[in-house]
């Protein structure tokens, strides 16, 4: 086997086995009231059915919104679905091109851990370097619906975490 191969499987191992040192109890229970947009290193609930288009429209409306309110229109705003996948996205006039890949990057972690990607737990950080998706900087927050993690929403360029809380919080 060659060295490549070797560290790439060992990168796999290492995260597998990051994954499982977390705690069974780290997902809350479903009590079937919107849950509120996560904040540190909690995990969101279970997944549910992925995000509609008309939804992801509200988040990015209330996105733009937030950031208006802000001050802000410099943002790029990206909404994926459970799985990660681009669902809806804007960028603003002004925003920096770098910023695009970081929403987007930012959304895909956060709905694919169930995690906001601000600060990830002590336990999970080694593992997370090997993820590329992954970004920890804030601005990434999964959207929480009836429950459920249905997606969620990256935001890039200013006032990120500010603004992805608003719009992770559009459907409630």
């Amino acid at each position: 086997m060659s060295t490549p191969v070797i560290r790439a499987n060992l990168g796999a191992l290492t995260i597998v086995a990051m994954l499982a040192l977390l705690p069974a109890a780290a997902q809350p229970p479903a009590t079937g009231r919107p849950a509120a947009a996560p904040t540190g290193n909690e995990m969101t609930p279970p997944y549910g059915p992925p995000i509609t288009l008309a939804q992801a429209e509200k988040v990015i409306a209330k996105a733009r919104a937030a950031a208006a309110q802000l001050g802000s229109d410099v943002n790029v705003i990206a909404v994926v679905d459970t799985h990660g996948e681009l669902v809806a996205f804007i960028r603003m006039d002004a925003a920096t091109l770098h910023s695009v890949a970081y929403a987007q990057e930012k959304a895909r972690g956060a709905a694919r851990l169930r995690r906001v990607t601000a600060t990830p737990p002590p336990e999970m950080a080694a593992a997370l370097t090997a993820m590329p998706d992954f970004v920890s900087m804030p601005g990434g927050i999964p959207i929480v619906h009836n429950g459920r993690t249905i997606g969620a929403v990256g935001v890039s360029g200013g006032h990120d975490a500010e603004i992805a809380a608003a719009a992770a919080g559009a459907l409630d």
